[in-house]
């Protein structure tokens, strides 16, 4: 019986409670959101144990945020979690918020869930429209009181800025192109080249980027 409250406190501890107030809700279909909805989740801590919660990803500030008896909070200390299980999709703990695992061996490729906001403009006569210079940061997940609102304004559009990470001997590098994916693997430089040419990789495409990791890794062995 201490064993299960002490990790009822655990978990508690995993989440500041800032509620929304339950008409104010608004959760599905967002952009600012990884999912279309709130998935079904498993949380897996580094002492070994695991609950099931309803979670989502905000990608404008970065953050994993629970739906509970119709209540958002988000975890207070992500650090304090191994991965977690969003359906077939696994995420672990990064430098600021969640990664999603898209290949897991011993060259690792990693999607950071990332979005700004831009400020979409005020209407002024004739239809005409000014906007503010550069990207105004409002806070997109505290109201008022503190409560979590997940709602972008309309005045405010969400520009996805994801990116794609590959970890090498313990290290994360940010990957846009070949020339900074082939500085990675010196040793095996011309095997990717190869590779490259004759798939015709495309490192826009995350598809593509999790065969070429692939394709390392089996180097490797």
């Amino acid at each position: 019986m201490k064993t299960m409250q002490k990790f009822y406190l655990l978990i508690c501890a995993l989440m500041v409670i800032q509620a929304a107030p339950a008409q104010n809700l608004e959760t599905d279909n967002l952009e600012n959101l990884v999912f279309p909805t709130f998935t079904n989740s498993v949380v897996k801590l580094k002492n070994g144990q695991t609950y099931e919660t309803m979670l989502n990803y905000e990608k404008t500030e970065q953050q994993m945020v629970v739906l509970r008896n119709n209540q958002l909070f988000l975890f207070k200390d992500h650090q304090m979690v191994d991965s977690i299980y969003m359906g077939d999709r696994v995420f672990v703990p990064g430098d600021k918020g969640f990664l999603e695992v898209l290949n897991n061996g011993p060259v690792a490729l990693f999607l950071q869930h990332k979005a700004r906001l831009e400020n979409t403009g005020s209407t002024l006569a004739y239809g005409s429209k000014t906007t503010t210079a550069g990207v105004t940061h409002i806070t997109t997940i505290f109201g008022q009181e503190g409560a979590i609102i997940l709602k972008i304004p309309e005045s405010y559009k969400v520009v996805d800025d994801s990116g794609l990470l590959v970890r090498v001997g313990g290290q994360m590098n940010k990957v846009t192109n070949r020339k900074q994916f082939l500085r990675l693997f010196p040793e095996i430089r011309k095997e990717l080249e190869n590779y490259i040419s004759e798939n015709g990789t495309d490192f826009r495409s995350t598809e593509d980027l999790i065969s070429l990791v692939g394709f390392c890794n089996m180097l490797s062995r």
